[in-house]
C-alpha cells in the first residue's frame, strides 16, 4: 500500500512539474539536420510571433546529437532580426559534454537532447516576428553528429 501512495504521488507531482514548465513554453521548434552532418553554409532559420511585449522570456537552444559527434562543444553563431529589421549576432558556446566526456543534457542510446540556456530574461520590445537564425561555426566541415538544432522559448514566472 505504502508502495502505491509513493508511486501515485510521484506520478502526481512528475505531471505537476512538466505541466508547469509547458504553460510557460510560447514557442518550440526543432529543425532536423540531414544526415546528421551540418555544413556551416546550411543555416537554420527559425521564426517566433511574440505579442506580450510587457514580460521576460528564456531563450534556449535545443540540440540534438548522436554519440558520433566528436567535440565537447558547439560553437554556433545566431542571428536574431527584431520585426523593424535590425539585427544582432551572438556567439554561443554550448557544453555537450563534461571533461570526462559524459554527455550533457538527456540521452537514449546513443542519441541525446541537450537545452542550453541562451538569453535568460530576454525583452522583446516590439510585437511580430523575431527570426532566429543558427550558423556552426566550427572548423570541421561538415560537422558530424548534429541531428537537429532548434529553439524553445518561454515566458518567465516572476517571484512574487
Amino acid at each position: 500500500m505504502k508502495i502505491r501512495l509513493v508511486i501515485l504521488f510521484s506520478i502526481f507531482i512528475s505531471t505537476f512539474v512538466f505541466q508547469s514548465c509547458e504553460k510557460n513554453r510560447v514557442f518550440e521548434k526543432n529543425i532536423s539536420i540531414e544526415k546528421s552532418s551540418w555544413k556551416n553554409s546550411d543555416r537554420i532559420k527559425l521564426e517566433v510571433d511574440v505579442q506580450d511585449t510587457s514580460a521576460t522570456y528564456n531563450v534556449y537552444i535545443n540540440v540534438r546529437h548522436n554519440s558520433v559527434y566528436p567535440y565537447c562543444n558547439l560553437w554556433v553563431l545566431i542571428t536574431t532580426t527584431s520585426p523593424d529589421g535590425n539585427s544582432q549576432k551572438q556567439r554561443v558556446e554550448i557544453q555537450l559534454a563534461n571533461e570526462d566526456g559524459a554527455w550533457h543534457g538527456e540521452g537514449m542510446g546513443d542519441i541525446w537532447d541537450l537545452k542550453h540556456l541562451a538569453q535568460q530574461n530576454a525583452i522583446f520590445n516590439k510585437k511580430g516576428i523575431y527570426s532566429f537564425e543558427f550558423e556552426q561555426i566550427m572548423r570541421e566541415d561538415p560537422l558530424p553528429g548534429i541531428m537537429a538544432m532548434g529553439i524553445r522559448v518561454e515566458k518567465t514566472t516572476p517571484i512574487n
